[in-house]
């Protein structure tokens, strides 16, 4: 996000709850679990909605059905390092399902002993579920972190596995 550039909010109905989606003209700068309504200081939209967002909003409540999704939208990640844009970018193309670890992803991001920077990125992540920061785990199988909280993340992973929620 540049500075000067408006930061626009819409909140979305999913079987989840309501997520908040926080949008630039870049793209998506961050998706909030749960919110009912957007938070203080992103304005509500107001305007015609880029045609990503809608389908952005689509997806996530296919996503919340339990319907395998591969998110698709342009997101502004302007505000983040170098690094924490690699390691965003390969977390990214964590297939729906699909569980990695965080040596797993530096070693792919390039940096192999960085799995706890890695670690870093994805607890700064902006855009959980299109930047798939729960589907990285600790090497031994644990869950290690999620900022959207550890309920969050086994929500989110039982729904990939096909399981009730």
């Amino acid at each position: 996000m540049r500075s000067g550039e408006a930061i626009v909010c819409r909140s979305v109905e999913t079987a989840g709850g309501f997520m908040a989606l926080a949008y630039t003209i870049t793209g998506l700068y961050a998706l909030e679990l749960p919110q009912a309504q957007c938070k203080d200081g992103y304005p509500a939209v107001g305007q015609t909605e880029p045609a990503w967002l809608q389908k952005l909003a689509a997806d996530l409540g296919s996503y919340f059905k339990g319907e395998p999704v591969s998110f698709d939208c342009p997101l502004d990640l302007d505000l983040y390092s170098p690094f924490f844009k690699e390691v965003l970018t390969v977390c990214a193309k964590i297939a729906y399902g699909q569980r990695r670890s965080y040596g797993w992803l530096a070693a792919e991001a390039g940096i192999p002993k960085a799995a706890r920077a890695v670690g870093q990125a994805m607890a700064k992540n902006r855009t959980p579920l299109v930047i798939p920061c729960h589907r990285v785990l600790r090497s031994d199988g644990g869950l290690g972190g999620f900022s959207g909280g550890l309920f969050w993340k086994e929500k989110l992973l039982a729904l990939e596995a096909g399981a009730q929620v």
